[in-house]
């Protein structure tokens, strides 16, 4: 789907692969530029390639890990360098490390809650903290302690989270990353609506991306035919994610903040 982001700036985390590599094409395809962040440097190259030929804007690829806050902040200074002020925070990057509550994994754990919810942390801090202080200084030049909200630029930042936030068994530590980032999606909108930095989430139902890893091919495709049962709509593509993400960066979504958007492919009582 195109939607008009001429002159607009997207940098999206784990972009070189999945719903982010999505999101960043079909943003691309709609005129932006796009930075994309990835710790898959081959993945991450090729999907480079793809942006340039989607769209006519600037793109760049970035390798770093969410969780490294101080390569977070070198990072985002570069990009911003490269490619200008970013209208559109995509914190898309995050991992799969399944298991029960009676077999829990300490390492597991700390690593997914270090990718996918402390990341979200970093990267919208670093962006933030130079948003927020833009805005403060422009206040402070009016003789103002807060810049009329529609005086700031418009900006967004959408979440991917999970229907898995909502519980799913054998997955801990990932259904507490996603909460999480839900519970955060909502202070941040709280916080930022004074700034014009609008915040949401999305909550993706399963979608066919490489996360999944042999998933959906192991044991005769039993789990794919599992899923396929429970879901209506059937497993879903990562278009079925991006269209939504680009609507709440597009201006038809202004009046919106702090929305929580299920993407259940028909599903209502969770994963």
């Amino acid at each position: 789907m195109k939607w008009n982001f001429e002159g607009k700036n997207a940098f999206i985390t784990g972009g070189a692969s999945g719903i982010g590599r999505q999101i960043a094409l079909d943003m691309a395809s709609s005129g932006a530029s796009v930075a994309i962040l990835d710790m898959n440097e081959e993945l991450g190259t090729k999907t480079l390639e793809e942006i340039k030929k989607a769209g006519n804007g600037k793109a760049i690829f970035l390798k770093g890990s969410v969780s490294d806050k101080e390569g977070i902040e070198k990072i985002v200074e570069q990009a911003t360098t490269e490619i200008g002020d970013f209208d559109f925070l995509i914190n898309c990057a995050g991992i799969l490390r399944d298991f029960l509550v009676s077999k829990f994994n300490e390492k597991f754990w700390d690593l997914t809650i270090d990718v996918n919810l402390k990341g979200v942390a970093i990267v919208s801090q670093a962006f933030v903290t130079k948003w927020v202080n833009e805005s403060r200084a422009k206040a402070k030049e009016k003789g103002e302690k807060y810049l009329p909200v529609l005086e700031n630029k418009p900006r967004v930042i959408v979440n991917i989270a999970s229907l898995a936030a909502e519980g799913n068994a054998g997955q801990l530590a990932y259904s507490a990353s996603k909460a999480g980032v839900v519970g955060m999606t909502l202070t941040m909108a709280k916080e930022l609506a004074r700034y014009n930095i609008r915040t949401h989430a999305v909550k993706p139902t399963l979608i066919n991306t490489p996360i999944l890893g042999e998933l959906l091919e192991r044991d005769e495709g039993k789990f794919k035919k599992y899923y396929e049962g429970r879901i209506p709509f059937g497993i879903g593509q990562t278009s079925y994610v991006s269209d939504p993400v680009c609507f709440l960066c597009s201006e038809g979504a202004y009046f919106m903040n702090g929305c929580l958007i299920p993407i259940n492919g028909g599903k209502m009582d969770g994963l």
